[in-house]
């Protein structure tokens, strides 16, 4: 049952129970809490407002009037800009390089994560796509969306604005839930590119101090969209929300009565930036037996069971 949990909220049996090569290195992580690290989410439909102290990461989204039409304030457009302090990396760290942000809401339910409307067209899975922002270093508190390199504004709100400045690294689609109630809150949505290391090698040849990545909804938000995919307020962990959400009705899997409900990490402490958005580099890590029981039992601790 402990296991069961620990595994839909991300954790890979073949990381913690697959040991091969106990002691190799561990990976080097960079939260958006170290050094020059930022995390901010600007809106087009309030261009010159900052929301670099807000508590959410949020990928708002809605394209049905045309610009022009007095309704078009209405429309929807949100990108999240993630900063990451680089000293003291080399090129060589720039490998099997992981970008990671973490569930704030239990709200990523199945209507959210698939095309569940049953109306033409079935649009899939949604998602996510990711770009870099060479030479790059922002202010989060000044931080809006047209001062933001990488977009270059054309004032028609939910169209995308990126420019040349802005390499597209890869795109994601949300995990499918499964057997699960909804995505934990806490739990870990993971990109991985070759786009995504060569961007990072790139800048650290460089000597640029930050690595900024942008990310923005995959799907271009027309009428099309069912309805669920609209507003993605409240999306992501920022650095700035430093107690995680209660998520004590999370289910790993509602088919089963007597397995534990609650997200292993509901109310957990992000003051240290576990939950922050985060580059995980030399990721290829497999923990020595004794530590990956610790880390199952550790999890276990935090279970709530079913009353």
């Amino acid at each position: 049952m402990i296991w069961k949990t620990l595994k839909a909220c991300g954790f890979s049996i073949g990381l913690l129970l697959g040991a091969a090569s106990a002691g190799q290195a561990a990976p080097i992580i960079r939260t958006t809490n170290f050094g020059l690290g930022a995390d901010a989410e600007v809106r087009e439909s309030n261009p010159v407002i900052n929301r670099g102290s807000s508590t959410e990461l949020g990928m708002r989204v809605r394209n049905v009037y045309p610009f022009g039409d007095a309704n078009d304030g209405t429309d929807r457009n949100s990108v999240v800009y993630l900063q990451f302090d680089l000293s003291g990396l080399t090129v060589a760290d720039a490998t099997n390089a992981i970008l990671r942000t973490t569930y704030r809401n239990n709200n990523l339910a199945a209507a959210r994560i698939g095309d569940t409307d049953g109306t033409a067209p079935d649009l899939g899975q949604n998602g996510f796509e990711y770009y870099g922002i060479a030479d790059y270093t922002f202010d989060e508190t000044t931080l809006n969306y047209l001062n933001a390199k990488g977009m270059s504004t054309d004032f028609n709100v939910g169209t995308k604005d990126f420019d040349s400045d802005a390499t597209l690294l890869g795109t994601k689609d949300l995990p499918l839930i499964g057997t699960q109630n909804h995505l934990p809150v806490g739990g870990a949505m993971d990109f991985q590119s070759a786009g995504l290391d060569a961007f990072l090698a790139q800048e650290i040849a460089a000597g640029h101090p930050t690595a900024v990545i942008a990310m923005v909804h995959r799907n271009d938000a027309s009428s099309d969209e069912p309805s669920d995919w609209i507003n993605f307020n409240y999306l992501f962990n920022p650095k700035e929300q430093t107690t995680l959400n209660d998520d004590s009705a999370y289910d790993a899997d509602i088919t089963d009565p007597n397995n534990p409900l609650g997200s292993p990490f509901s109310g957990a402490d992000n003051s240290n930036g576990a939950f922050s958005p985060q580059l995980v580099l030399n990721s290829i890590i497999i923990p020595e037996p004794t530590s990956a029981m610790l880390m199952l039992i550790a999890g276990a601790g935090l279970m709530r069971r079913r009353r």
